[in-house]
């Protein structure tokens, strides 16, 4: 989500889900990061799935993109909606993996 909004939405994630959806420290991830997961959920509808290309590595068998538009204003309305979108996949994901 756009950096000029990042406080109010998460806020808003925080209040409705209870969750907090900070940046790790402020650290960007590492190619060992990806290497390691089992999945790579892009969540941003503005993430070219390029960056994951990495032929040593291996990521695009991994990389699900789910192109949720960004919220690039502070429209209260369009940040808890784009929330809501992200929970339901979330959850459809968990029962997946179930």
């Amino acid at each position: 989500m756009g950096t000029h909004s990042d406080k109010e939405q998460r806020d808003i994630a925080k209040e409705m889900l209870g969750i907090n959806i900070a940046k790790r420290n402020g650290l960007p991830l590492k190619k060992t990061d990806l290497k390691e997961a089992d999945k790579i959920i892009v969540v941003a509808n503005d993430i070219p799935r390029v960056l994951f290309n990495y032929q040593a590595l291996n990521l695009q068998p991994k990389v699900e993109m789910w192109n949720i538009k960004d919220e690039q204003r502070k429209n209260k309305k369009n940040i808890r909606k784009i929330i809501l979108q992200i929970k339901e996949r979330v959850d459809r994901l968990n029962n997946n993996l179930k």
